[in-house]
């Protein structure tokens, strides 16, 4: 099969939905002759941060100079970036000078997916059911990484964690479970307790556990106690050594333009040690320190000081331009949205924002926009509603409404845009606006992020892009194009 066709034949399996269980995959990986054996993993499950504390692993392990698989979900641009490897130090070098680098190239790709048919045939006629695209996702990471010899592979949980296909691992090196929150409630379970239960399935005998606080993710003391008594249970019965990191752990956080340092200091330790890190966001220090629980068995002070230094995450918190400010990020849960708020409170005191947005009509939008619209000492001054670009997503105009009842203003005064127009009729109802913030929704995602970034461009004003990440998947080349276009040029 060619790369295109590969990927038609992965997706064809979208017919048979997203199915929990490790039945599938375990026979899959079995018939390719079990990778997923080959090496030592870190596996990383959670409602939010597991992309940032893989990132972090990965480029520790790099520092180290081991030969890195990266495993994460979704993709943001590019389907690729789901398989990464990051070849030792100098694959870290490559990468910061392009960041497609350590994608799986497409006719490897390709080629592992031409294998994957061919045993998904087999157990077809041997009356096993069809893979999931997950689970084919999955079996060709894992199938890549033992053909490439990797020395670790930091294995990020799609959903969940029990059912899982990831969960095929049976001896990581270390598992860790980020900030805990509502979220796939209804694959998950509609208490924290319960969402706990399915995360800690990733949790194996004897295997050292890095848990994230609950009380330093949810503001409910009972449901944070019971996530924590549910994770606490599952590793005491299972002989896990486990390692919580909360909050009272990170002292001394300074911040800078494109990142900040903290102090990690530990119970019972004299004295702590200070990181940098290029990551925004008060909880990307508690993501870090989870990365260095997780690490520190095979890593040196050090090369963790080092991978913790140079790691990324685009899209979450991301400042793509310093003046005037771009802020994007994916904050597609209430946590998320919350995280979002703090930061931009902290950086925009007292100033006004354009703001982008487009969200998906099963999250908890209403909560979501109330969390980022109303935060302290904030001055919307314009909002654009956009449609990320999937079936699942929320229209334009009714997130355009519910933006408006978030700030007390009349549904009515919403309006519905489109043309070459927008940037000239979208200064003009800023000019005009009376103490009311001008609120717009528009169907042509970039003919709207355009608008919304020559608004923000003319008056100085800092625009922030939030929600769907498969919004920001769109929006972020766009963006990469106007304000980034020499630096792209070079990385081609």
């Amino acid at each position: 099969m060619t790369f295109e066709e590969s990927l038609a034949y992965l997706y064809s399996a979208e017919v048979f939905g997203s199915r929990p269980g490790l039945q599938r995959i375990a026979e899959l990986l079995r018939r390719l002759g079990h990778p997923e054996k080959q090496y030592p993993v870190v596996h990383i499950a959670g409602t939010n941060g597991k992309g940032s504390v893989s990132s972090f692993c990965a480029h520790i392990a790099a520092a180290k100079d081991w030969k890195c698989g990266w495993y994460t979900s979704p993709y943001l641009e590019r389907f690729n970036e789901r398989i990464r490897l990051i070849d030792g130090r100098a694959g870290l070098e490559r990468f910061e000078q392009n960041y497609r680098s350590p994608e799986i190239p497409d006719s490897r790709f390709a080629a592992i997916m031409t294998e994957i048919r061919e045993q998904v045939e087999r157990m077809l006629q041997d009356g096993f059911d069809h893979p999931t695209v997950f689970e084919l996702e999955t079996a060709a990471a894992l199938l890549w990484y033992a053909q490439e010899k990797v020395d670790l592979v930091v294995l990020e949980v799609g959903m969940g964690g029990r059912l899982d296909a990831t969960n095929v691992v049976d001896q990581p090196l270390s598992t860790v479970i980020c900030a805990l929150g509502y979220d796939h409630m209804d694959r998950l379970g509609n208490t924290l307790g319960e969402i706990a239960g399915e995360k800690a399935g990733i949790i194996k005998e004897g295997c050292p556990l890095v848990l994230y606080r609950p009380s330093d993710a949810t503001p409910d003391p009972a449901e944070a106690a019971s996530a924590l008594a549910v994770v606490q249970k599952k590793a005491k019965d299972l002989h896990a050594p486990l390692t919580i990191v909360s909050s009272s752990d990170i002292r001394e956080r300074e911040q800078t333009e494109r990142g900040q340092s903290f102090i990690y200091q530990r119970p019972g330790q004299k004295v702590g040690e200070r990181y940098e890190i290029q990551l925004l966001g008060d909880y990307q220090a508690m993501n870090a320190a989870l990365a260095i629980e997780a690490c520190k068995s095979f890593a040196t002070p050090a090369e963790i000081h080092e991978g913790l230094a140079r790691a990324t995450w685009p899209g979450r918190l991301e400042l793509m331009r310093l003046q005037p400010p771009v802020l994007i990020d994916g904050a597609h849960n209430v946590q998320g949205c919350a995280g979002l708020a703090r930061e931009i409170s902290r950086r925009f005191a007292g100033s006004e924002l354009i703001f982008v947005v487009g969200m998906l009509a099963d999250k908890q939008h209403q909560d979501m926009l109330k969390m980022v619209l109303q935060a302290g000492q904030l001055k919307p001054a314009s909002i654009l509603c956009l449609r990320p670009p999937i079936a699942r997503a929320l229209a334009p105009e009714k997130l355009a409404a519910e933006a408006a009842e978030a700030l007390g203003q009349p549904q009515q005064q919403c309006l519905q845009l489109s043309g070459k127009e927008l940037a000239d009729t979208l200064e003009m109802l800023y000019n005009q606006k009376d103490g009311f913030c001008p609120i717009v929704s528009c169907e042509d995602n970039e003919e709207g992020l355009l608008a919304a970034l020559t608004l923000a461009e003319s008056k100085g004003l800092p625009l922030v892009v939030f929600g769907s990440l498969y919004l920001l998947g769109q929006l972020r080349p766009i963006l990469r194009r106007v304000l980034w276009a020499d630096r792209d040029h070079r990385q081609e």
